[in-house]
């Protein structure tokens, strides 16, 4: 299948910025083209000036400069939003795990992916605490005792449990 021509516009972007500028830049052709023709720069930019401009070896001329601020300006942004995403998630998280130890504490059921995985790692948790305690339940609080009720784990009938010691 045949290409569609470039368009009189962007053939001369891409002569005043070659693509492999722009994505040494990080930046868009249209973008530095734009900048440039703001500038008045007629001349092409190189793959090395794009290099030294990027590694600050050499100094940006004013008009890349004002881009450069506002891809790390866009950069921050980004980064910033993925941490907030991740501060959001823990946040509901450990939201989520209250509910949990709330509904085995009272015997209700646990619904939902993300509730039964929380359900299921408290309840690995317990077992592995019981098999290191050997079976004595005195080392397991309310919630572990819970949460091997839960999960179908009767502490005294040692066939129900899903751990053992391994090897001994």
């Amino acid at each position: 299948m045949a290409r569609k021509p470039l368009s009189p516009e962007k053939r001369a972007d891409r002569a005043l910025c070659p693509v492999a500028v722009a994505a040494t830049l990080g930046l868009k052709v249209n973008l530095v083209a734009g900048a440039m023709r703001a500038a008045g720069v007629t001349t092409p930019v190189t793959v090395a000036q794009a290099r030294a401009w990027k590694s600050l070896t050499q100094e940006p001329p004013p008009w890349m400069v004002g881009l450069m601020a506002d891809a790390a300006a866009r950069a921050a942004g980004r980064v910033a939003a993925a941490h907030r995403r991740d501060v959001e998630d823990e946040h509901r998280m450990v939201l989520l795990a209250d509910q949990v130890a709330q509904k085995l504490l009272a015997g209700r059921t646990i619904r939902g992916d993300d509730r039964e995985f929380i359900a299921a790692d408290l309840a690995f948790r317990a077992m592995k605490e019981l098999v290191r305690a050997d079976g004595d339940v005195s080392y397991l609080n309310d919630l572990d005792l819970a949460a091997l009720r839960w999960a179908g784990v009767v502490p005294q009938d040692r066939s129900t449990w899903f751990l053992d010691r391994g090897g001994r």
